[in-house]
């Protein structure tokens, strides 16, 4: 019996998520799987846009300004084409859609993700800063709206497949994996020396520059549990990460009766994509598949926080509560750039983010007591990023 199409939208489809969750929509397609890509946005890269609408041919897309916009128009005529994050919104919250996908990368997912759910949407979520901005937010519309949140990274997306294994209340902990990034072993003295194309090469994962240095630095370990609190309803201290350097077990998940189960599989984010975008069937990929007999070993190792101070601060932001996560996001999205660009060392990054946060007490007390609001928290996000790019070094 023929699979009935499903039709979507990708947000930021130009970057890694997007371009691979694309190119399995490709193969599922020719594959008697089918899938309609109604809608597409991306930032400033409008060629690779331009080439994604000839081959997919959605009707709407969304692109970061109206330079790109009327570049779009021009060769696109009949195609309809929105600007900016209001018309990542408009995206969202489009009516013949049945899934949202979220690649994109930083706090202008938020309000995106906060639209779909608003109408009840089913959301593939790749957009860390959804949850760990906004994830009490995002959480009161998932109870009052009936929406439904599908996790793409492949740390929650190995959770989400191994909870099903139990109930919730029988979990006694969960396990989220970190490689440990390219330093690793490397002597914590020559860290502050480490040059940006030594952090952007990752031993295991091709991915975006943001969070690839943040696998560096474990910001992106520190928001994956913050991801994991607001995602399953699991307290902080059920939630650890755990260095396994091989990267073939995504995540794991103990039981009160002393059973682990564990997610492998090879290092291929389409592999987590595919297995949304199918929800809840399992379909063959025709990807690398993880050989266990070559498997030499399997290490694991605690993680140590002198290696990475900036986790730390993330969970101890996490702990704050408040606005404190949407500052540490944006100060980490502006030392990223400064590292990237030369402008500060590796470890500034982490000493920025602890900087941030002694700064943001004091501007929280000021703030009028009150629920957390999306406009609260873009409130801190601009300020925090101010912050990190004023800091000196």
């Amino acid at each position: 019996m023929p699979r009935e199409e499903r039709r979507l939208v990708i947000l930021g489809a130009t970057g890694s998520i997007g371009t691979q969750t694309l190119d399995v929509i490709g193969r599922l397609n020719r594959e008697g799987h089918p899938f309609s890509v109604v809608g597409l946005s991306a930032g400033k890269n409008v060629s690779l846009l331009a080439k994604q609408i000839e081959r997919f041919n959605p009707r709407i897309v969304c692109i970061g300004d109206e330079e790109g916009a009327e570049q779009l128009r021009t060769s696109f005529p009949n195609l309809d084409v929105l600007v900016g994050e209001e018309g990542l919104e408009n995206l969202a919250m489009l009516a013949e859609v049945d899934l949202v996908v979220n690649a994109l990368v930083g706090s202008i997912g938020l309000p995106p993700t906060l639209a779909a759910l608003s109408l009840g949407r089913t959301v593939a979520l790749a957009n860390k800063e959804s949850l760990v901005i906004g994830g009490e937010l995002v959480n009161a519309l998932l109870q009052s709206n009936g929406g439904t949140l599908l996790p793409i990274d492949s740390e929650h997306n190995a959770l989400f497949q191994c909870l099903r294994g139990g109930k919730l209340s029988e979990v006694k902990r969960v396990l989220i994996t970190a490689s440990g990034g390219p330093f690793l072993h490397t002597p914590l003295a020559k860290l502050p020396r480490v040059r940006p194309e030594e952090a952007l090469s990752h031993p295991n994962w091709a991915m975006g520059s943001r969070i690839t240095i943040d696998s560096a630095t474990m910001v992106n370990k520190g928001f994956e549990i913050i991801e994991a609190h607001y995602l399953f309803s699991l307290p902080y201290e059920r939630i650890e990460a755990i260095i396994h350097p091989e990267s073939m077990i995504h995540s794991l998940v103990e039981y009160q009766d002393g059973s682990i189960l564990a997610e492998l599989a090879a290092s291929d984010m389409r592999i987590p994509i595919q297995y949304v975008l199918t929800y809840p069937q399992r379909i063959e990929t025709g990807l690398p598949r993880l050989d266990l007999s070559a498997v030499a070993t399997m290490r694991f190792e605690p993680l140590d926080p002198d290696r990475y101070p900036a986790f730390g601060t993330v969970l101890a932001a996490a702990r704050e509560g408040g606005t404190a996560l949407a500052a540490i996001n944006a100060a980490d999205e502006i030392l990223v750039k400064r590292f990237l660009a030369g402008e500060i060392p590796f470890t500034g990054i982490a000493s920025g983010l602890r900087e941030v946060l002694v700064r943001w007490r004091p501007v929280e007390a000021q703030r009028e007591a009150g629920e957390v609001t999306l406009r609260s928290l873009l409130a801190v996000d601009s300020w925090a990023r101010a912050e990190a790019a004023d800091l000196p070094f």
